[in-house]
């Protein structure tokens, strides 16, 4: 049990305590898809019947209010940002991640300490520093990272409201433009995230198919994770591929996708042709 954690366990977390739950992560960028595809695996996860609880960054009640406030304005320092954040997941991490687990629920999380690190290593921090400060995490039983390149994410982010100040790296590199910044961050991003996805041992998922196609891909790895805790887990592909196996809310979540997917590939030609 001692190895569950990256280094040292917060103060008063019992190294090991066992968990009967199952820590898993949804990584990758912004706009990757990670929020729908977190949503679409606790609805499925739920539908078959076990107990999920999902969290993410900004969504703890000791930091992330304050985050959020801090980001309207432009003055927020790498370290203090990057401190903030630590902050934000330690309390996430005692208060929710580690006692859902005690309880035997699936945490999702929509991201977890690798995009907080990649983030920070990106504007210039100490790596060794970094990952001595998260060494408190716990290890996840799956991370899935959601793969994509500079030029099918550029659609996405178009049509998910433009460039974002802090996701642009506008805060660090010095850039004319908010584009320039844009792709530079967002690469020096990418290039971090392969590293990571080497060290820390990640199962890459293509985020370029359609919305249903990636969350059946994701399916069949959280399948082999959590196909103990439920009796006949392992027949829930079969149930999905039969008519009318699948839960009302999927045919839903299909449709929402397919309205995305037309109108990624739709402003994706019309980049290609300007």
């Amino acid at each position: 049990m001692k190895d569950r954690y990256y280094w040292i366990p917060v103060p008063g977390i019992d190294p090991e305590e066992p968990l009967p739950g199952k820590l898993i992560v949804v990584e990758g960028t912004d706009c990757v898809g990670r929020s729908t595809q977190t949503r679409m695996l606790r609805n499925w996860l739920e539908s078959s019947g076990l107990a999920v609880y999902d969290t993410g960054l900004r969504r703890g009640s000791l930091a992330g209010r304050d985050i959020l406030r801090a980001k309207e304005g432009h003055t927020m320092g790498r370290r203090t940002q990057c401190l903030f954040y630590a902050s934000d997941f330690a309390d996430r991490l005692v208060n929710e991640i580690v006692p859902s687990l005690r309880a035997g629920y699936i945490v999702l999380t929509d991201r977890y300490i690798y995009s907080l690190m990649a983030r920070a290593i990106v504007r210039g921090l100490d790596r060794d520093w970094l990952e001595k400060m998260y060494g408190f995490a716990l290890k996840p039983d799956l991370v899935l990272y959601l793969t994509i390149s500079i030029e099918e994410l550029l659609p996405r982010v178009l049509a998910s409201g433009g460039f974002d100040y802090w996701e642009s790296g506008m805060d660090f590199f010095n850039e004319e433009t908010m584009y320039n910044s844009f792709i530079k961050y967002q690469n020096a991003l990418l290039t971090e995230f392969n590293r990571m996805a080497d060290k820390y041992g990640f199962t890459r998922i293509d985020a370029t198919p359609s919305i249903m196609q990636v969350h059946k891909e994701l399916r069949t790895h959280v399948e082999k994770v959590v196909g103990d805790m439920v009796p006949g887990m392992a027949l829930l592909s079969d149930f999905a591929a039969q008519p009318g196996g699948e839960p009302i809310h999927e045919d839903v979540e299909e449709s929402r996708g397919s309205v995305a997917d037309r109108l990624r590939d739709l402003l994706y030609s019309f980049l290609e042709d300007n």
